[in-house]
């Protein structure tokens, strides 16, 4: 279950005279069988302890976190801590630990406070693996004052139900009620990773189930299932910038707008290629078979697969600049929607038209 590489970290840790444990995403993903890239491990050996052995950490450590990335896992290694004190959603102020139980207190679900020693046996001190086999999400503590610690669990909350299939507790459910408002005191950043993890879960009904969509600023009631995250941001409604990276905003606006015309046309696959009007016809219910048959159908798929290269054209017609740019983009179209044959000759006596 552990791979060799990651069991090593272990080993070289406890050699060194201290505990290590496997925590959190990878031992929840190994009980439900699911795979994952992203490792968190547990130990008493404080940072500098950490920086002895593996050398510097490729971040800055925080909370003592030390982080390393080994083969395709991106590890990252916590001290045991106690955390004293909240303020405005934000941790102010916590304590190292050498205490397992107490590290364990401070984390959010059951499910994510199960232990895994090198060996895979099992640590668990809040029956994390019955709760996952009973598909229950459970909060360690009191979910009322955990919540009003931090609000984003609120939306962890859902992202994990959503993601596992969970039922998520009754007295969680009645505290996401009673403090869903003090989400608007976390970051959009913080905000914008949570809902990028429900939507793809298929999770935008527990939002809307919960009323959470008014406290994130959603005006939209539904949104159709796809896999691809731009095409989901595309059906969100919001005057909020949760969307900042310039080509997912492209991306986005492209798809909304297609969605909005309602169809797919020849010239929508050409422009936009086949796998973004795979997730437009997802959204509108348009036909994949069809969408298919169209693709295949395409005298051309791109400005390469005309007979013409573009210096031909141009030396030709004899055209420069912004009028052959022009000249280009109708003869796509014309070849498209198959007033033009892709053949020199075909070309050439629309190139003498056009002119």
């Amino acid at each position: 279950m552990i791979p060799s590489v990651i069991k090593n970290l272990l080993v070289k840790i406890e050699q060194s005279g201290f505990e290590a444990y496997l925590v959190g995403g990878f031992v929840r993903d190994a009980l439900v069988c699911r795979k994952t890239n992203d490792i968190d491990i547990a130990t008493n050996a404080l940072p500098k302890d950490l920086t002895l052995l593996f050398g510097p950490s490729s971040k800055t450590e925080m909370y003592g976190s030390y982080h390393l990335k080994i083969d395709q896992y991106t590890v990252d290694i916590t001290t045991y801590r106690k955390e004293i004190c909240y303020e405005k959603g934000k941790l102010c102020e916590m304590v190292y630990s050498s205490n397992m139980l107490e590290d364990a207190k401070r984390r959010d679900f059951t499910m994510n406070a199960i232990y895994m020693n090198k060996n895979e046996e099992i640590i668990d001190l809040y029956d994390g693996r019955k709760d996952l086999r009973e598909k229950k999400l459970k909060m360690i503590g009191n979910p009322m004052v955990r919540l009003e610690e931090d609000p984003i669990r609120i939306l962890r909350a859902v992202r994990f139900a959503s993601m596992y299939h969970l039922e998520i507790d009754r007295l969680l459910k009645k505290a996401i009620l009673k403090t869903k408002k003090n989400l608007k005191n976390v970051s959009i950043v913080k905000i914008r990773k949570e809902l990028d993890g429900i939507l793809l879960s298929d999770g935008f009904s527990l939002l809307k189930k919960l009323g959470l969509l008014k406290e994130l600023g959603i005006t939209n009631q539904k949104v159709v299932f796809v896999e691809d995250l731009s095409g989901l941001w595309a059906q969100i409604k919001t005057d909020r910038e949760y969307v900042v990276e310039k080509e997912l905003k492209i991306r986005q606006k492209s798809i909304a707008e297609q969605v909005k015309c309602g169809t797919i046309k020849m010239l929508d696959l050409y422009d936009y290629g086949f796998y973004q009007c795979l997730t437009v016809a997802k959204i509108l219910k348009f036909p994949v078979k069809k969408l298919e048959k169209m693709y295949q159908n395409m005298p051309i798929h791109s400005r390469k697969d005309i007979v013409l290269t573009t210096e031909e054209i141009q030396d030709y017609s004899g055209i420069k600049g912004e009028n052959l740019g022009k000249l280009l983009r109708d003869l796509e179209e014309k070849i498209i929607l198959k007033k033009v044959l892709n053949t020199k000759e075909s070309i050439q006596k629309y190139i003498k038209e056009w002119r």
